[in-house]
């Protein structure tokens, strides 16, 4: 028996290469509002975050929403109770991504 796929492949590097980049415009695009176009990018990633689960939102809020510039492991070990793996971190940050690089795409914030 055999599931049909419409979860399209990519490969994780490039997809979290891709988020990080979104999520450093996200950044200045929120600490410089007064811009329609900025502020309907901010609207947009926070719509798409807000869609994820519990532990994928948590995860991208804490290090890429609220301060750009906190490290992974801050994040593992102290915004998760009780504290993730390095390798479970990974794990859903890979999942969240992938989600995100979809629905960014589909509402036109990423061209492939």
């Amino acid at each position: 028996m055999k599931v049909k796929t419409v979860v399209p492949k990519h490969n994780s590097n490039q997809v979290a290469k891709v988020m990080k980049k979104v999520f450093e415009q996200y950044d200045f695009c929120k600490r410089t509002p007064g811009d329609s176009e900025r502020e309907e990018y901010v609207r947009k990633v926070k719509a798409a975050v807000s869609s994820l689960g519990g532990d994928e939102r948590n995860l991208v809020t804490q290090r890429y929403m609220i301060d750009f510039y906190r490290l992974d492991y801050q994040v593992y070990n102290f915004h998760f109770n009780p504290s993730i793996s390095k390798d479970t971190y990974t794990k859903i940050r890979e999942r969240a991504f992938l989600k995100l690089f979809v629905l960014l795409s589909e509402n036109g914030l990423i061209q492939n």
